[in-house]
């Protein structure tokens, strides 16, 4: 089940990043907030697909072949950032559901 919701919202990252109509948010730095968020919920649905890693670089670079995008360091350090909260909330979550920290001596 986990695996058909992170294929949906792959699917649903490449259409908002990749869509020429830009969304705006209706507040100051916004779109890294926006950014962020989007991330975010990728690395948590994600945190043990390594090769998601790529996809906030590769999303960005992208804008650069699309009409009425454009590509902004920032925005990838927003994406970069977000998806590393998310992959370290996911880890922590899930290794908090087996008993034991990841660096416990009783762990595996």
């Amino acid at each position: 089940m986990r695996g058909k919701i992170l294929f949906a919202y792959f699917i649903f990252l490449f259409y908002v990043n990749l869509t020429p109509r830009v969304p705006t948010v209706p507040i100051s730095g916004g779109d890294k907030i926006a950014h962020f968020l989007e991330f975010f919920i990728l690395g948590i649905l994600g945190y043990n697909k390594a090769f998601l890693l790529v996809l906030p670089i590769v999303l960005e670079y992208l804008q650069l072949f699309v009409p009425g995008r454009c590509f902004s360091y920032y925005d990838m350090i927003a994406n970069l950032i977000g998806f590393g909260v998310g992959v370290t909330v996911g880890w922590w979550y899930e290794s908090g559901k087996k008993g034991a920290l990841p660096f416990h001596k009783g762990r595996n």
